[in-house]
């Protein structure tokens, strides 16, 4: 009786653990969208190119003694062969990366300014004045796009999801509090210039994404995109660069299929060297240009992961050597920025609280006060630093912008060993 009655309660325990297990399954499905087809071109045979594991998101910033932890999602790329788009095939939807709490903005990037002036020098170059020009910036953030275009005499639109709208509405721009959606498409302002700097890639529903855009756009409506370039994320290692916000990687071959559903053309495209490497695309009505040896080089894309790959395995190995040698000689170690990217480094690499001793961040960032997704490591103002000159090594983050953060170290009296992460 007594062995019966144990495993009648065994089975009970067992059932009741599957059940919890089915519903935290269920969850999880219900957070991710899956991804088996070319969202650009429609190919069904996408290839597996880049298995990077499971890592938190970016931006889900938990707060210094909070004993919250980070729920985590796979990050795997598959490739499409067709027309050059990298894909994550496990996309977690908008409103988990980008809610109303979302911590980054622009105006904390020095690089990120500089970029920002010069696409609007390069359009009213290419395109002539823009006083009086309706500018509509998708993912305006704080509006930081929109104030050049404004000192240039443009009437600036912007619409923005997260808190950070309501800064940019503070200087003066008109800002729709939302999602790019259809309800917005079919209510705002025709524009006669669409911007999207680094948002493109982040906005989940490519086709719905179309639909909304020739809702709002005229006949001479010019789309300008700006995006990391997977050629230059693999020329570069920028593996980084995968996190979850961002639900596809772009060729400028992926931009001339695009170009296409909008039943317009590519009529300009250019490199800038923003990000580590980006791709900037106008499109509208006009000729077509001749792209066959961009292409060409784009076609290489497939063998150009798998030495990603190879980079990656030795990056990790040399990278944790070096990491450790300085942890031996001089302790825990302080790092230096924290932008949402360096999550999946210092994933990658095992570093925690055992490792780092805290991240600074510039005084105002939304970021202090949390800390590092993953882990324990507090993100901290720049202003506890102390006396830089008594530093002998501190770890860069922001690897990507390595010129601009050794800059203002240095200026600060920093003489020590700056460690870029990747």
């Amino acid at each position: 009786l007594i062995i019966m009655i144990l495993k009648i309660q065994i089975i009970n325990y067992i059932k009741n653990f599957v059940k919890m297990a089915v519903i935290q399954i269920h969850i999880n499905i219900y957070l991710i969208i899956l991804i088996k087809i070319c969202e650009i071109c429609n190919n069904s045979q996408l290839t597996p190119v880049l298995d990077l594991g499971s890592h938190p998101i970016c931006d889900e910033l938990i707060p210094i003694g909070s004993d919250k932890v980070n729920e985590e999602y796979p990050i795997n790329i598959h490739y499409c062969e067709k027309c050059y788009t990298a894909h994550q095939t496990h996309q977690v939807p908008k409103k988990k990366l980008f809610p109303s709490s979302y911590h980054y903005r622009a105006r904390f990037t020095k690089d990120v300014l500089n970029g920002m002036e010069q696409l609007v020098n390069y359009l009213e170059e290419k395109f002539g004045s823009l006083k009086g020009k309706k500018i509509l910036d998708i993912g305006c953030n704080d509006g930081c796009l929109l104030d050049f275009f404004k000192e240039k005499g443009a009437i600036t639109f912007g619409v923005e999801p997260t808190g950070a709208n309501f800064e940019a509405a503070q200087k003066g721009h008109y800002v729709v509090n939302a999602y790019f959606d259809k309800d917005v498409a079919e209510n705002h302002v025709k524009p006669d210039i669409i911007t999207f700097t680094n948002v493109f890639a982040h906005i989940e529903d490519l086709n719905g994404l179309i639909d909304n855009l020739k809702t709002i756009m005229n006949e001479d409506t010019l789309l300008i995109i700006e995006n990391h370039y997977l050629g230059a994320v693999l020329e570069r290692n920028q593996f980084d660069t995968f996190y979850h916000e961002h639900p596809r990687t772009y060729s400028l071959n992926s931009f001339y299929h695009i170009a296409k559903k909008l039943g317009r053309e590519v009529i300009n495209h250019e490199f800038p060297s923003r990000y580590g490497g980006n791709i900037r695309v106008v499109i509208g009505k006009g000729t077509s240009l001749d792209a066959s040896e961009v292409f060409s080089k784009e076609a290489n894309f497939s063998s150009d992961f798998k030495k990603m790959n190879n980079d990656i395995a030795t990056w990790k190995i040399e990278k944790q050597k070096e990491i450790q040698e300085a942890i031996s000689k001089y302790g825990l170690l302080e790092a230096k920025a924290f932008p949402g990217r360096s999550a999946i480094p210092v994933k990658m690499l095992g570093l925690n609280e055992n490792h780092i001793l805290r991240v600074y961040e510039k005084p105002g960032s939304l970021k202090i006060g949390y800390k590092v997704p993953g882990t324990n490591i507090p993100i901290v103002s720049d202003d506890d630093m102390g006396d830089l000159s008594q530093k002998p090594v501190l770890l860069n983050l922001a690897w990507h912008i390595s010129s601009e953060i050794e800059k203002y170290l240095r200026s600060k009296g920093f003489q020590g060993q700056l460690i870029n992460i990747i």
